[in-house]
């Protein structure tokens, strides 16, 4: 217990630098993206300090009075359906006022699923064709193919109302998962309040892509997860089988999740105060193996049905073996004219223009350049350190994650723009949707940075705490190394809120007792 006690304070001790460092980042500067760029291209600028001060404080003193006053709205219902109204008029709002279509990646995975659809699968087939590339987007394929059926092709409105529905379960588990983590209704209720600020996230429901598709199953699996450490009942195993097999469809990226939930399933062996002996140490130890090979199972049998499916269909014996995993770290580690370790086209070059689609021969340039990156790295390690701490400020510390971008591409592909469109997205509306996000990006790590400190005070960190915590170590831990983007951040940063509100609360409740001694 000692050990593993020791683990998670080193964990929450390397977050709570973390934090420091993207508090006090997006507090001096601020991530912008200019307009009509096709490229993510994140750019550095000063930021309004004394408009953020202001901004900050008012948000917070109103948080306050309704803290003070208002424990009713928060400990009830009415916190949560505020939070879930806000989050649906809003996402629809951006919707009906945009009418987003396919973009981009989007735009091409679309064109795939309409061949698909028609049985024509030279895609897949075909060398420098999208799925030659990148088949293991073939899971998202696999579920446009379904939407297609259900709802008829290049239906972007229906596509639009799945990633609402997405948005909405992954804010509603959020309210649940604080409950289970501080079992504390007025957290719960301030963590409601504090998701009115999540635009960044809400933004994306106009992106229809595998990012938050995913997101909903995967937090679902992390939820069940939860349940089961704390109740430890099988049937919550197999909803996180189910719910993370189909987040792994959607975004290869949930398998981050697939390995928090594993360690955290295996790590609750033992529990504190738990008084065991060796032999049913070693039966609970087993029992926890075997749900973790549940999930890994559920994840394994998803990838082999989708592959399996595509291969009889387009009369292959094998699919493509598409870009080396080891382009994206070389990727990540390289310089570029664009923002270091972000997107840069290397997969493209190495893999199809210099080897003619042999992944061999790629997967070694690809490390050649990994060794080059690092080995500049020991030589200079000045530069190696600003390299990976710009990396990680460009990612962590963009209040937006690059939803304005999207938001500015998308809106340039619609038919019959709105009036509404263009305040948001061009107007001054964007203006003001960029300055709620800014004020919620500093008062998230503020209080984030608050509710780490006292789990290093209380020295003590519970496990339901500890699945979220090592998801978030990881991701930032991964996209260290492997391409950078916020919008990858996006999918981490948004499970910082139940640890936002208990910070809150925390600050609140120091406040209280300097002015009012309770």
């Amino acid at each position: 217990m000692k050990l593993k006690n020791g683990f998670n304070l080193i964990i929450v001790f390397c977050l709570s630098v973390a934090t420091l460092i993207v508090l006090a980042v997006s507090f001096f500067t601020t991530i912008y993206y200019d307009m009509n760029i096709d490229v993510d291209f994140p750019q550095y600028g000063k930021e309004n300090i004394p408009v953020l001060l202001i901004l900050t404080a008012v948000s917070l003193f109103v948080l306050y009075k309704l803290y003070r006053r208002g424990k009713a709205f928060l400990t009830g219902k009415y916190a949560l359906i505020f939070a879930l109204g806000f989050c649906f008029c809003y996402c629809m709002m951006l919707i009906l006022a945009i009418k987003p279509r396919a973009v981009n990646d989007s735009m091409s995975l679309n064109r795939v699923i309409n061949e698909f659809m028609d049985g024509d699968y030279s895609s897949l087939t075909t060398p420098g064709e999208y799925l030659f590339y990148w088949p293991y987007q073939l899971g998202y394929v696999a579920f446009g193919q379904i939407v297609c059926t259900i709802f008829g092709r290049d239906n972007f409105f229906a596509w639009d109302i799945i990633q609402l529905i997405s948005v909405m379960t992954t804010m509603y588990l959020l309210h649940r998962i604080t409950r289970e983590i501080f079992d504390d209704e007025v957290v719960c209720g301030l963590m409601d309040m504090l998701s009115a600020g999540c635009l960044f996230f809400y933004n994306y429901v106009t992106y229809i892509y595998g990012d938050i598709l995913s997101m909903g199953p995967q937090t679902l699996a992390l939820y069940m997860t939860l349940l089961y450490i704390k109740r430890e009942k099988k049937r919550y195993i197999l909803g996180a089988a189910v719910s993370i097999a189909l987040a792994v469809m959607l975004k290869n990226n949930a398998q981050i999740a697939l390995i928090a939930m594993s360690m955290l399933i295996i790590g609750s062996t033992v529990k504190g105060g738990s008084d065991l002996s060796g032999r049913e140490i070693v039966r609970r130890l087993a029992k926890r193996l075997l749900m973790v090979l549940v999930l890994v199972l559920a994840v394994k049998a998803q990838g082999y049905a989708v592959e399996s499916y595509y291969k009889k269909a387009a009369n292959l014996t094998a699919l493509p073996q598409g870009c080396p995993m080891e382009s994206y770290i070389a990727m990540g580690l390289q310089e570029s004219e664009l923002e270091d370790g972000w997107y840069n086209g290397y997969h493209y070059t190495i893999y199809g223009e210099f080897n003619d689609y042999n992944k061999d021969a790629a997967r070694d340039l690809a490390i050649a350049s990994i060794k080059e990156s690092l080995g500049s790295f020991v030589t200079r390690p000045l530069h190696g350190g600003r390299f990976l701490l710009r990396k990680f400020t460009t990612q962590w510390a963009d209040p937006v994650c690059v939803s304005t971008h999207n938001l500015d591409l998308v809106s340039r592909h619609v038919e019959n723009p709105t009036k509404m469109m263009y305040y948001l997205v061009f107007g001054e509306g964007s203006k003001i949707l960029i300055w709620v996000m800014n004020v919620f990006m500093t008062i998230c790590y503020l209080c984030v940075l608050i509710c780490l400190k006292e789990m290093l005070r209380n020295k003590t960190v519970s496990p339901e705490a500890m699945l979220f915590l090592i998801l978030i170590f990881g991701g930032m831990v991964f996209h260290e190394f492997w391409e950078g983007s916020s919008r990858y951040a996006m999918r981490y940063y948004i499970y910082w809120l139940p640890f936002a509100a208990a910070g809150l609360k925390t600050l609140f409740d120091r406040i209280c007792v300097k002015i009012h001694g309770v």
